[in-house]
């Protein structure tokens, strides 16, 4: 792990903070009054300012809320026990007796992803970027977006969690990730206008910043024909529904991470569930635990990348009549 010493020489602000985790302002100074920690310094302005090793304690307790424990079991504990308690967190959610409805992928071996992750520490972009179109061409992107990049952003979540890897090295691997999928997106040849149903919408809802997921699921759609229109991170939702009628959308995909609350998602899924036709699908994925709970009818879940050649295979076999009138 990189020396939690030389990162206490860091400071953030709240906001920051705030971005970094995924846990609010007010709950970080509710903790504060009720744990004792976080403990941030203060500014000249009288302003919070965190430490980078508080801040990576933060991820590993957000991390540890998501798989069911509550703020009074971990808020007080010291980033070693964290440390432990997340890995068999991990540890659980990889053995067979997972609940079925976990993502699902053939990971490529150890080696491959240390190797991946080697070059990342090395700051060699370009390097990274041929490694992963090289993936692509000899796997095919199908395979190289479930066997070798969900895999590897695991790995790279899961280092960065344990501070393993900084934030500017996460960021970079965001970059190259994504333009490596928008450059295999763009080399599938179009399809048939008439026959490239469903015309599928992508976005995420506010507060909710990540988009490898997002070109992910289009790269498996677009292999499918569908035409996707990508917007996006973070579109407000009068903005969602605007632009799904505005595209003429039979789809409105959504990504969410674990960074967001559960009550959050389900809220957003159920307002855009009542506000749009009953005729548009609504499709979300990812790692947030909301989408393991009972949600309103009308959401479809995709539990893994693969499984949405099947779920376009089953709105086109819905949906054949009314495409043979158009």
């Amino acid at each position: 792990m990189n020396d939690r010493s030389a990162n206490s020489a860091l400071l953030l602000g709240i906001a920051a903070v705030e971005r970094d985790t995924g846990i609010g302002k007010d709950t970080l100074r509710v903790w504060e009054r009720r744990y004792g920690f976080p403990q941030p310094q203060r500014d000249a302005a009288g302003d919070r300012l965190y430490p980078l090793d508080q801040v990576e304690r933060l991820r590993l307790i957000k991390r540890l809320l998501d798989s069911g424990h509550r703020p009074a079991q971990v808020v007080g504990l010291p980033i070693d026990r964290l440390d432990a308690l997340s890995r068999q967190a991990e540890a659980a959610a990889d053995s067979p007796s997972a609940s079925a409805e976990q993502p699902v992928a053939a990971p490529p071996g150890d080696a491959d992803i240390q190797e991946y992750l080697h070059v990342l520490r090395q700051h060699d972009a370009e390097l990274l970027r041929r490694r992963l179109l090289q993936a692509v061409m000899r796997l095919g992107l199908a395979r190289c977006v479930t066997e070798v990049v969900a895999p590897l952003n695991t790995a790279v979540g899961q280092a960065w969690m344990h501070g393993e890897l900084q934030v500017f090295e996460e960021h970079l691997y965001s970059e190259v990730i994504q333009r490596v999928l928008r450059t295999a997106i763009g080399a599938i040849p179009p399809g048939d206008a008439a026959q490239s149903r469903p015309k599928i919408l992508l976005t995420t809802i506010p507060q909710e910043p990540h988009t490898l997921g997002l070109l992910m699921a289009e790269a498996m759609l677009a292999l499918e024909g569908c035409r996707c229109v990508q917007l996006g991170p973070q579109l407000p939702l009068a903005d969602i529904l605007l632009a799904v009628r505005a595209h003429a959308a039979d789809v409105l995909v959504l990504s969410f991470s674990s960074i967001l609350p559960a009550a959050q998602v389900i809220d957003a899924l159920h307002a855009l569930r009542q506000r749009l036709p009953a005729g548009i699908d609504i499709w979300a994925g990812g790692s947030n635990p909301a989408l393991r709970r009972r949600l309103p009818a009308g959401i479809r879940v995709t539990a893994a990348l693969g499984d949405l050649a099947a779920t376009v295979r089953d709105w086109r076999v819905r949906h054949a009549g009314v495409q043979s009138l158009r």
